[in-house]
């Protein structure tokens, strides 16, 4: 017995001398290089002994001079000559965003720091964490100097020779005082180099600085996936791989405006700009009283239609002007902008004679000739008839007496019309008691109603009630009403919570196909009329389930895409629907009918 004893105490004074010596050593950190070049990844790795599974580690000092692309977890266990040793390791991808030599902060872990660690990055132009080869970005401008509020023509394109590349990501432009519209989608397309075929990706910009001096364009980093086209049986998961791309914003020149265009009200710095007048008819043949429709449209090429400067006169003598309001558009021809500015009025003639439209002059500024210019809309001279027959309101009528005489005449009293308006007399009768008679009958009707009929029926009544609220619920549930359905997996994905994800789009799967019953996830993976929604379905129970992707996983589920695809399948099945309904409405019926 006290053999036993003595070797339950050396038992556990060993497991406390092991514990201590494994809490002495708790956290190691490293990364896999520290010295890189502009543009590659460097992985930061942060062990923690003793197993210490779903910790959640703060990043934020880290993100002062890196881009956190990704996290994922990994943890083993190691029995040597029977001692165990387990451990976590937390692997983080770091994008640099400066160079030089970076440090990469400690990082607190329960009351426990790790050591900090210099990298050192250096420029070596375009660069990527795949070969040159593979994958490389190119940045193209019309111009290197511009003016002020001209237009910026700015271009990304990303040649790559990998398959499969997935969620790709750019490096938004955000410059200070500046207006950057997108043009478009981005094109997709092949270029042939060097006897290489690569496949390009661009994204198109117009920029329009709105201050002069120099104008930094940041440096652009590409970001995306690339799967090996392998999967995780039991989450049907793709193993996917980072892929990077990096180069070096550049500087534009911001020219202030010219001296010459100091004086004008506008400023209008563009390649074309044109003036075109549209009358809706005859303006020849004009009478007091008639209408025209003027029609002026200004054409810029090189600005937003929203910034050209209204143009029509507000006031011409001898016409009435009801002005519509503005149609202003902006397209896009060869990448450049094309504003458009449309003014329409209604032109009403008040006086004849000779009436003058007066010119239109809009100075502009032409940056190819570096030249003021001025478009002109003449003036127009047009004859306005008096109309036949009818005295113009400016000419005087002739009177046929002297006003002497109308004067001395006495005045003449009709006295029928004197009796006339005597038997017209209203008469006020005070009818108050007649309004409370009304109200009061009303009451007497109510009371009786209520009585007579609701009281004695008031069970009926309510059982009738419930009857129909539950019915009405029925109705608008989500897995009787595929509206209601879809417009709870909206607002799901609106507050990312993956569970009600998950939930509301088994609801409303049940609802897009009738071959099976959609209960659970599986289902969902099963039904090949789903097949669209199978990558986002995997990605969400990875994330709700694969504790070791969890890092990963939450970068590739985007719920704005997800909900693209599922509305899209929706459109599909709706015109499904609605033509399997017109063809059994207007089916005729069987010659012969079978028995």
């Amino acid at each position: 017995m006290k053999k036993t004893l003595a070797t339950f105490a050396f038992s556990v004074l060993a497991l406390c001398l092991s514990l201590q010596e494994l809490a002495a050593q708790t956290i190691e950190a490293s990364v896999d290089r520290d010295q890189i070049a502009r543009g590659e990844t460097l992985v930061y790795t942060i062990r923690i002994y003793e197993q210490r599974q779903g910790m959640q580690l703060d990043l934020t000092p880290l993100t002062d001079d890196f881009d956190v692309l990704g996290t994922r977890t990994s943890s083993q266990v190691r029995s040597i000559n029977g001692a165990v040793e387990s451990w976590t390791d937390y692997i983080i991808t770091l994008f640099p965003l400066n160079e030089g030599e970076i440090e990469i902060p400690a990082i607190e872990i329960s009351d426990t720091q790790t050591t900090p660690i210099i990298v050192t990055v250096s420029n070596e132009g375009p660069r990527s964490n795949q070969d040159s080869d593979e994958l490389f970005l190119e940045i193209e401008v019309n111009k290197e100097t511009v003016y002020v509020q001209e237009q910026l023509l700015f271009t990304i394109k990303l040649y790559y020779t990998i398959n499969g590349i997935r969620n790709p990501q750019f490096t938004e432009l955000e410059m200070d005082d500046t207006v950057i519209q997108l043009i478009g989608s981005p094109n997709q397309y092949e270029n042939l180099i060097e006897g290489v075929r690569y496949g390009v990706y661009e994204k198109r910009y117009v920029i329009f600085p709105q201050r002069s001096g120099p104008l930094q364009i940041p440096d652009i980093l590409f970001r995306g996936e690339v799967t090996d086209g392998s999967s995780n049986f039991v989450f049907r998961n793709l193993n996917t791989r980072r892929v990077t791309a990096f180069i070096d914003g550049i500087t534009i020149d911001v020219e202030e405006r010219p001296p010459a265009a100091l004086t004008n009200d506008n400023w209008l710095p563009v390649t074309n700009l044109s003036l075109e007048e549209e009358w809706n008819t005859d303006i020849n043949n004009l009478r007091v009283g008639d209408s025209i429709e003027r029609t002026i449209t200004m054409i810029a090429d090189g600005l937003d239609g929203a910034v050209l400067p209204p143009f029509s006169p507000e006031d011409i003598s001898g016409l009435n002007i009801y002005s519509e309001p503005a149609d202003i558009e902006r397209n896009y021809v060869d990448g450049s902008i094309v504003g458009t500015r449309t003014e329409t009025s209604t032109l009403v003639a008040t006086e004849s004679g000779q009436i003058e439209i007066p010119e239109i002059q809009v100075p502009w500024w032409n940056v190819e000739t570096d030249t003021l210019e001025t478009a002109v809309i003449p003036a127009t001279l047009i004859e306005v008839a008096s109309i036949t027959g009818v005295v113009p309101s400016e000419q005087a009528i002739t009177p046929t007496d002297s006003i002497e005489d109308l004067l001395a005449a006495s005045p003449t009293l009709d006295r029928d019309m004197i009796d006339a308006q005597e038997e017209a007399e209203f008469i006020e009768v005070n009818a108050s008691w007649l309004n409370y008679s009304i109200l009061f009958a009303f009451f007497v009707v109510a009371i009786s109603v209520y009585r007579l009929v609701i009281f004695p029926n008031q069970g009926r009544i309510n059982q009738q009630l419930k009857i129909q609220k539950t019915a009405f619920k029925a109705r608008y549930a989500p897995e009787n009403n595929e509206k209601v359905a879809f417009n709870r997996l909206k607002t799901a994905c609106k507050t990312r919570n993956l569970r009600d994800i998950r939930e509301a789009l088994i609801v409303w799967s049940g609802h897009y196909t009738s071959s099976r019953a959609i209960l659970t996830m599986e289902d969902i993976l099963q039904e090949p009329a789903l097949l669209s929604l199978h990558p986002s379905t995997t990605k969400i129970q990875a994330l709700l389930f694969n504790e070791s992707g969890k890092g990963d996983e939450e970068d590739q589920f985007i719920p704005g895409d997800f909900l693209k695809t599922a509305s899209h399948l929706r459109g599909i099945k709706s015109r499904q629907d609605k033509f399997l309904r017109t063809e059994q409405r207007f089916a005729l019926p069987p010659l012969y009918k079978t028995t």
